[in-house]
């Protein structure tokens, strides 16, 4: 009965939920900034933006959340990426509203409003004493900048007489927008709401996750976003998180597990939070039907079933999430050094400081090697080095 598909997929309760405390408060002190959030594949970055929904809501913060996943969404164009974005604050602040109704009674509250929505071009729409004047873009699901303008400003002021200030967007997957021939003026405008917009730029935040595609992103035209924006790498747990996270997997489900269990899961996954998952559920799974294996079969297992992943993290060939040349001898040049810094890694590896500084970011942002403070770092996970050395020679 483990949750989230044997957690491997993103955690969405509190309770499972470790780390990442420095964001959270980061975000809970200063909700209407534009942040953008970068990390590897099963790093936690939709994980993430779920523990900042719910610290905002939980927590008497001044911004109202807003989920935004960007994958599933699809926006079409600019025009259609601002009516999903006021149909789904609009969904979220009636989901809110009728928090105490059943579960039944809020799925039919949604989908009548999402009809409603669909049918009619505007005017005033109630549900459970809630009231909103809304502009709707007819079938079209598209918003012009004026309707889409209008329509923000009303639910600021709505939010305002509840004792919040504003809004938070926290968009996942935005690699999506980056690929699209909109793009640009996606940016742009985004950058104009925060720039020049007095009415709404002290109450509208952003909060987006991606990984290279983002970060690599150049805008050719108008003001870039990335420019103002607060750009944060997730990295690894700390090993006070981690051992957390063990101990609450035991308890749940009563295996017990000795320091040099500890040990092993906390080495051979690095502090990776997905990996200790998954490392945690096959020991765990070993002890239930009594099956004993040694250590070396058990991580030949391990590197097996997480071929794919590692695959996708290691080759260039994937270019949003595989290591480049430069990347890929950093990382060897760590394997043999076990710690040091851009410095001394640059003068073993032959390449300039700049690229090894850069070549450590995305390492230590993909999880599989550990920063330990300003400037020194240190191997990650020994599955994903043991794969390294057996798997690409």
């Amino acid at each position: 009965n483990r949750p989230f598909d044997n957690f491997r997929l993103a955690i969405s309760k509190p309770d499972y939920f470790f780390g990442r405390q420095k964001l959270l408060a980061n975000v809970m002190r200063s909700p209407f900034q534009v942040r953008i959030i970068l990390g590897g594949r099963r790093l936690g970055k939709t994980s993430t933006l779920n523990a900042i929904q719910w610290t905002l809501f939980n927590q008497n913060s001044r911004a109202f959340p807003v989920l935004f996943n960007l994958q599933q969404e699809q926006p079409e164009s600019l025009d259609n990426f601002r009516y999903l974005l006021i149909l789904r604050l609009q969904e979220a602040l009636i989901q809110k509203q009728t928090q105490s109704s059943n579960a039944e009674s809020r799925l039919g509250l949604r989908r009548t409003y999402r009809r409603l929505l669909r049918q009619f071009s505007g005017g005033e729409i109630g549900i459970s004493g809630f009231k909103l004047n809304v502009t709707n873009p007819h079938q079209e699901r598209r918003l012009i900048h004026e309707d889409f303008r209008q329509d923000l400003l009303k639910i600021i002021k709505h939010l305002q007489k509840h004792n919040l200030e504003g809004i938070c967007f926290l968009l996942d997957g935005a690699e999506f927008i980056v690929r699209q021939e909109w793009a640009n003026d996606a940016w742009s405008y985004l950058r104009g709401l925060k720039d020049t917009d007095t009415a709404i730029n002290p109450f509208l935040g952003f909060c987006f996750s991606g990984y290279r595609d983002l970060k690599d992103y150049q805008q050719r035209v108008g003001s870039p976003l990335l420019n103002i924006a607060d750009v944060e790498w997730l990295g690894t747990l700390t090993e006070s998180d981690t051992r957390s996270l063990i101990v609450q997997r035991n308890q749940n489900q009563g295996v017990p597990l000795t320091e040099i269990g500890y040990n092993t899961i906390l080495d051979w996954a690095g502090y990776h939070p997905y990996l200790t998952q998954q490392l945690i559920n096959e020991i765990f799974d070993d002890y239930q039907m009594g099956k004993s294996r040694s250590t070396e079969s058990f991580m030949l297992h391990q590197q097996r079933k997480h071929d794919r992943d590692f695959s996708a993290w290691w080759d260039e060939d994937q270019r949003s999430y595989g290591f480049s040349q430069v990347e890929q001898t950093v990382y060897r040049t760590l394997v043999q050094q076990r710690e040091g810094t851009a410095e001394t890694l640059a003068e073993q590896a032959q390449f300039s400081f700049g690229e090894v500084a850069d070549a450590l970011e995305v390492l230590t942002g993909t999880g599989v090697i550990r920063q330990l403070d300003d400037q020194r770092y240190r191997m990650g996970s020994k599955l994903f080095e043991e794969w390294v050395v057996r798997e690409r020679r």
